[in-house]
């Protein structure tokens, strides 16, 4: 009987079992059934690429003969539940497998037995665990200081209960942002009594019952504020309204204020080693006139702020200086850092509302900055003026004139001569709103203006006839030569030409083609954006700016956008030959790379051929998209890259000249 039995066994495992024959070969020598099984009637039919998969619960289903005679199956060596049961069909189910969670499936072995546990089947299944737990794949950055945002990124954080961070926990209700998906968890630097300057801290992640290591072998390095020992006050002697007082010790630069009794000092100079303050003039006489009280620095990214006591008892003489109304300075800022044309920078000091006027003093030129209103004894701000003549990053004297004016210096500062946006936000237009449905978000932010740095509506570009040539029936503007938009000087003057804002805008094409426009570029292109009210489509008539643009992906032009060490966008070495550069990995640009954008003088008129034929020119640095897919193929495009929801944006950094040639 045994000889049967394999050699029906062996059919089976070969799948290759012929129904219909032989009545005899589905017996055993004594009338006996003999159960056979079809591998190849398996369903679900899974595979190891995990296009068709199997979970544990799945119902299978197998056909063969005689498979009533079956009285057990195992899947990986665990019983199975036999669900359904005849002579032609098999149903069971899944069992729980103590197997890891992972996005491919594992190859596991099926096995039918028979009476007395004899083995008339084995085959390869592939059986999925799917990822329900959550994991963390990364973290970023990897240094910073208190309040600081850190980034974990990974699968189903949403399920993250807590964060350690050396040994204190951020609980989730103090996460900065959860990621709907799970894709990402945000949260600060908590405060704590940290000793050392640069410290290595361990993060760890806690769900559940569970915690994962998510520095690893990179910690995360900590950066924070210590000082050396302040002498103390000889008895007999205090600080004075208007003294200085010099600090020192690691990392004095991520100070923001130090304190005294509550009061806000001014921080006159700044650096990793040292730190000098002034007791300011805004300090209030007292009775008696010495008063002691503690002395605090502050320091962290708000809204974290981590105190660090000095000395709990300072002499200061309150009583007010002969000179309490000329101004006292203490720190410039600036928004990302660096003083960008069009910048606000923010002056902290007092009796500033003395001050008549802020100039840039350098070489033997002097340029007015303009002073914002509502400039208070200790706060003013003012903007970087755009007439700055160099062409190159420079350090430059800032000066407040007072008094009928007298010139006190605030500071100096390195003046880049050119502007700057971060995290611009653009949407796309459709040509086919069938296939990529026309969104609120394209509608509302639909141009990118680069002179000053707005993203627009398409009714605010409408109504604000931001290029009325092109809402006339026929741009008498543009036409195109050669399929090259060309500026047509008998119909407008170089005034109107200049008097219409330069702008960027999107479009998505009907095979799904996402790409920057040149608003010249073709009468198809601006007719993709629409009214917001019934959606109907803009002109159709050409824009007016003629823009360019050259993707870089490499070079050292490349390398100093990326990593912000631009110091003049006036050293061009090359012009733009596209007018419209297309996303994708089959296509022209990517996430990353970097465009840069040539608008052409009215000298010219059509596409450069030299940089003096370039007006104004700026760098597009790409940094996010989400409303296409760079590997995308579909339909009869077989070119990498499309979009796939237009509620999505293109999101990028912007470096932008002044005016370079006319």
């Amino acid at each position: 009987m045994k000889r049967f039995i394999n050699r029906y066994a062996v059919l089976a495992l070969a799948g290759a079992l012929v129904f219909g024959g032989c009545k005899d070969d589905h017996f055993l020598e004594g009338g006996e059934y003999v159960p056979a099984l079809n591998s190849a009637t398996l369903a679900p039919a899974t595979n190891a690429s995990g296009t068709q998969r199997a979970y544990v619960g799945t119902e299978v289903s197998v056909q063969g003969f005689n498979l009533d005679r079956l009285t057990a199956v195992t899947v990986a060596d665990v019983p199975a539940e036999i669900t359904a049961q005849n002579i032609k069909e098999l149903k069971f189910r899944i069992p729980a497998l103590e197997l890891a969670q992972s996005d491919l499936p594992h190859e596991v072995e099926l096995k039918a037995f028979g009476a007395g546990e004899e083995q008339f089947f084995s085959h390869a299944y592939y059986v999925t665990i799917p990822v329900t737990d959550a994991s963390v794949s990364g973290y970023a950055p990897a240094d910073g200081t208190v309040g600081t945002e850190i980034t974990l990124s990974g699968r189903n954080l949403g399920q993250v209960t807590r964060i350690r961070f050396g040994s204190a926990t951020v609980e989730a209700a103090d996460f900065t942002e959860v990621d709907d998906e799970g894709a990402f968890v945000k949260f600060r630097v908590p405060a704590g009594d940290y000793a050392e300057p640069d410290s290595e801290v361990a993060i760890a992640a806690e769900w559940g019952t569970e915690t994962v290591d998510v520095t690893g072998e990179t910690p995360f390095l900590l950066h924070v504020p210590v000082f050396d020992a302040l002498e103390p006050q000889p008895e007999g002697t205090n600080s004075a309204i208007g003294d200085e007082l010099e600090l020192t010790g690691c990392n004095l630069d991520l100070v923001t204020a130090v304190k005294w009794g509550g009061k806000a000092l001014l921080i006159a100079a700044q650096s990793a080693e040292a730190l000098t303050v002034r007791f300011p003039a805004s300090i209030e006489a007292e009775t008696p006139a010495v008063q002691s009280k503690s002395l605090v620095v502050e320091y962290g990214t708000p809204p974290l702020v981590q105190t660090v006591m000095l000395t709990e008892a300072w002499r200061v003489d309150t009583t007010p200086s002969s000179t309490a109304t000329v101004p006292e300075f203490g720190q410039m800022t600036v928004e990302d850092g660096k003083f960008y044309l069009g910048k606000t920078v923010t002056v902290t000091g007092a009796n500033l509302s003395a001050v008549e006027k802020i100039e840039l003093q350098y070489d033997s030129e002097r340029i007015e900055a303009a002073i914002s209103a509502g400039a208070t004894d200790s706060e003013l701000k003012f903007t970087v003026p755009e007439d700055v003549t160099f062409n190159k990053a420079s350090e430059v004297s800032v000066v407040a004139l007072h008094n009928g004016g007298e010139q006190l210096e605030i500071g100096k500062a390195t003046i880049y001569p050119f502007y700057y946006y971060k995290d611009v936000k653009l949407g796309s237009g459709s040509s086919s709103v069938a296939n990529y449905p026309y969104s609120e978000f394209a509608w509302s932010n639909a141009f990118f203006m680069p002179d000053t740095g707005h993203v627009i509506s398409t009714d605010e570009w409408v109504s604000g006839t931001v290029d009325s040539f092109a809402l006339e029936t026929s741009n008498k503007a543009i036409l195109l030569d050669n399929k090259v938009p060309v500026l047509q000087k008998a119909n407008i003057t170089s005034e109107q030409y200049y008097g219409i804002e330069p702008y960027i805008f999107l479009t998505t094409g009907g095979d799904g083609k996402l790409a920057f426009q040149n608003p010249a570029n073709s009468a198809s292109q601006l007719k993709t954006h629409r009214y917001q009210s019934g959606k109907t489509a803009v002109s159709s008539t050409f824009g007016t700016p003629i823009i360019y643009f050259l993707v870089l992906k490499s070079g050292a032009v490349f390398d100093a956008v990326k990593d912000g060490s631009l110091t003049s966008i006036a050293e061009i070495n090359k012009v733009a030959g596209s007018a419209a550069p297309a996303f994708g990995n089959g296509r022209n640009f990517i996430v990353g790379d970097v465009i840069a954008v040539q608008y052409v003088t009215y000298a010219k008129g059509t596409k450069p051929a030299a940089v003096g034929d370039i007006h104004k020119q700026g760098y597009i640095v790409v940094t996010e998209i989400t409303c296409a897919d760079p590997d995308k193929v579909s339909g009869s495009n077989t070119t990498a890259g499309e979009a796939t929801d237009l509620t999505g944006y293109v999101k990028f950094d912007f470096y932008w000249s002044k005016t370079l040639n006319e």
